[in-house]
This record gives structure tokens, sequence and C-alpha cells, in this order.
């Protein structure tokens, strides 16, 4: 299982942060048992401050908010909680 997933806002001083991650779900099983792995990898922040919204890739190059909001379940009522969507 391979899930986005959006963590709750994060107040900064004036800015308001939302990691966004991939999390992935492995198991499998053999001959001697069975085995289950899971990881949490960050893909994106998004940042809300007096500049507006934006979405960074980790490698601070700035991406496609709406992608975000497509890929992420939940994502866009997290945001409109928050006023920032």
């Amino acid at each position: 299982m391979e899930a986005m997933r959006a963590d709750p806002p994060l107040r900064v001083g004036a800015a308001t942060l939302v990691l966004v991650s991939r999390v992935v779900i492995r198991s499998d099983k053999g001959d001697a048992g069975c085995w289950i792995g899971a990881f949490k990898e960050p893909v994106a922040v998004i940042v809300r401050d007096a500049r507006g919204e934006r979405a960074f890739a980790l490698d601070s190059s700035e991406i496609a908010l709406d992608v975000l909001i497509d890929q992420t379940p939940g994502l866009d009522a997290i945001l409109s909680e928050f006023g920032t969507s």
C-alpha cells in the first residue's frame, strides 16, 4: 500500500506549514515467517504566509499546489479549514 498524507498544519511565526508525505506499507510471507515494513517519506511542504500560498518539493523547487491536492486525500479539507484554499 502506498498513499500520500498531509500532516496537521504547523504555525511558525507568521507562516503556516503543511508537510505532505508518502506513506508506504509493505508485507510478505515466506517459509520462515512473515514481515511488515513501513516508512514515511517527506514529499513537499506547503507554505502560507504574507506572500501567499506556495508548495515546494524537498529540493526547494516550487511545485503546483493543485497536483498535491489531487494526489493527497483530505489535503483540500485541511487547507480549507485553516483558510488556505
